[in-house]
């Protein structure tokens, strides 16, 4: 027992002998690394024959380069997570052959076609004459005729200028289905209707319904040149098939939306041109000069003019150029490019503000742009305040479109979805739709000259020429003309960059060591040495000398015993 006793008090004196040579050789270890580093001041610290003051000034200076180095470090890294991204503009100009022609709409204000429903004298006459008629609606007491003689009135007051005259005709109808659509599209003009000539670089278009599609926009019917075809833009599986929102069909070819234009002729959507003596295109339109429907129309005779990427879902706006009776209007175009650097495919759309193509699902497109995913972000809202969308607006169910009674609740939710989107820009928040630019953008402005046009004068001497008489076009129409082409043959681009890459940031990092602590890798690989290599072996020498030491020992004991 005593003998037992012994040995464990002997086991404690060793480890405690243990314990205080490894701190005198980790000390020891830290004088030699502080004699022979490369960190500048270090050595001073541990030199031999300073006095403690200097010792400390050194040490307090080396503790303060320390501190200072690393704070600017943090700064870097700052300024890596919040600001990797920068866009600056492009070494190269961009020639117009490398982008496509923007898709034009034409919008007329002309909305209906009075020849075939005046719908001012209809509305006036069930609201005054026939008012039994709005009173018995909802009863269902009416013949089917005149039922749908009341709702198509009600249906073309969606797309009249002047709906303030349509509140005392109020049915009990606050949805429809797709023949309001169906009624529209009966009563507004039509691509020959409207366009009397058009020509794509000087060739005239035998029919323009073969280059102009039809596509219902919050203006009506319109008119759209260069967009890709419906199937391309929409996922056919997720939208009501009861109508189109755009008849387009001329599929793309020899183009995509992230490699641009193959080295194939014929390609579409249609691509620019350098800019010559022949405009890209041409289009004459033909209004009616006396249109008795004036108060739906709302006193307008021409024509809305809105360009926007061939991805785009062709939609009026705000921005329009106008094309008035007895003008040309030359629309001389600009676009402006942003492409996106592949490196910054790492980084999260947030951080790098925009989206590749394969990172954005929407329901209703197929193709991600900014103004597809707005709009349906916008449809969205409206069907959930409304209960009901506008005929133009894509949903999955064509029950649900909202009648003129529920203008009102439209206007209302697209005001409270513009404010919103504007509180958040305003309050620095995310967009509550999530519509980031795509990252390879591609957006298009333009400039408009306006000069008068003669037309009638040109089929006057046509009339003499080819003794044909043309009496009619004179007198019945107003013409205007839109001549489009680009302004120059390459525009400045823009690219989306980074800023501040891994090796940017480990470039700064380094330099900020080196100037405060004379600091470089093998630096590190020498602080790594000594932690772990000469540590380890140092210890491990201890150790072994300690075992020689307690065996030696151990014999010296045995001998002493076996002399006893």
């Amino acid at each position: 027992m005593e003998q037992k006793h012994r040995n464990l008090s002997t086991k404690v004196v060793i480890r405690k002998q243990r314990r205080k040579r490894q701190k005198i050789l980790a000390k020891d270890l830290f004088l030699d690394y502080a004699k022979n580093t490369t960190l500048h001041g270090l050595r001073y610290v541990a030199q031999n024959g300073l006095s403690v003051i200097e010792k400390l000034f050194w040490l307090l200076t080396f503790i303060l380069s320390v501190a200072l180095c690393f704070l600017l470090i943090r700064n870097v890294w700052m300024k890596w997570q919040t600001s990797p991204v920068i866009v600056s503009f492009s070494e190269k100009f961009v020639p117009v052959e490398m982008v496509p022609f923007p898709s034009v709409t034409i919008c007329p204000d002309i909305k209906n076609r009075a020849s075939v429903y005046n719908h001012s004298s209809e509305v006036s006459m069930l609201n005054h004459e026939n008012n039994s008629y709005i009173e018995q609606y909802s009863n269902k007491n009416l013949s089917v005729d005149i039922m749908k003689a009341l709702e198509k009135a009600q249906d073309i007051a969606l797309i009249c200028e002047v709906q303030q005259m349509y509140p005392t005709f109020s049915l009990d109808r606050q949805t429809g289905n797709a023949t309001i659509v169906e009624n529209i599209l009966k009563v507004s003009p039509s691509v020959s209707d409207y366009i009397f000539h058009c020509a794509w670089r000087g060739v005239p278009a035998i029919d323009c319904s073969e280059m102009f599609s039809t596509v219902l926009t919050e203006q009506g019917v319109c008119f759209n040149f260069n967009s890709l075809a419906a199937n391309e833009i929409f996922r056919q599986k997720n939208i009501q098939k009861q109508y189109n929102y755009s008849d387009a069909s001329t599929a793309s070819k020899y183009w995509s939306l992230d490699g641009g234009y193959q080295k194939n002729r014929g390609p579409y959507p249609r691509r620019g041109v350098i800019s010559g003596s022949i405009y890209d295109l041409t289009v004459i339109l033909q209004a009616p000069k006396q249109d008795p429907d004036e108060t739906c129309n709302g006193g307008l005779k021409g024509s809305k003019i809105f360009v926007q990427h061939p991805a785009d879902h062709p939609q009026s706006s705000l921005y329009y150029y106008a094309s008035l009776p007895g003008q040309v209007s030359s629309v001389a175009l600009k676009f402006n490019m942003i492409s996106t650097s592949n490196s910054l495919k790492s980084y999260s759309p947030e951080v790098r503000q925009c989206y590749f193509q394969h990172e954005r699902y929407l329901r209703y497109f197929k193709i991600y742009t900014s103004k597809n995913c707005r709009l349906e972000c916008q449809a969205n809202y409206t069907f959930e305040k409304c209960g009901c969308v506008w005929f133009h607006m894509p949903h999955n169910d064509s029950e649900s479109i909202c009648t003129v009674n529920k203008l009102d609740c439209i206007k209302k939710a697209i005001d409270e979805f513009t404010n919103e989107i504007f509180d958040d820009f305003v309050e620095d928040e995310p967009d509550p739709c999530l519509c980031l630019p795509p990252c390879d953008q591609i957006s298009y402005d333009a400039e408009i000259l306006k000069t008068d046009f003669n037309f009638s004068s040109i089929i006057n001497q046509f009339q003499k020429l080819a003794e044909i008489d043309l009496s009619n076009l004179i007198e019945s129409y107003d013409y205007s003309r839109i001549d489009i082409y680009f302004k120059e043959p390459r525009f400045a681009s823009m690219r989306r960059s980074e800023l501040f890459g891994l090796t940017d940031f480990l470039a700064n990092c380094g330099g900020l060591l080196g100037l405060f602590l004379g600091f470089s890798v093998l630096s590190l690989i020498e602080i790594i040495y000594f932690c772990t290599l000469r540590l380890g072996f140092t210890l491990k020498k201890d150790l072994d000398q300690e075992k020689s030491t307690l065996r030696k020992d151990k014999v010296n004991d045995a001998e002493t015993n076996a002399s006893e």
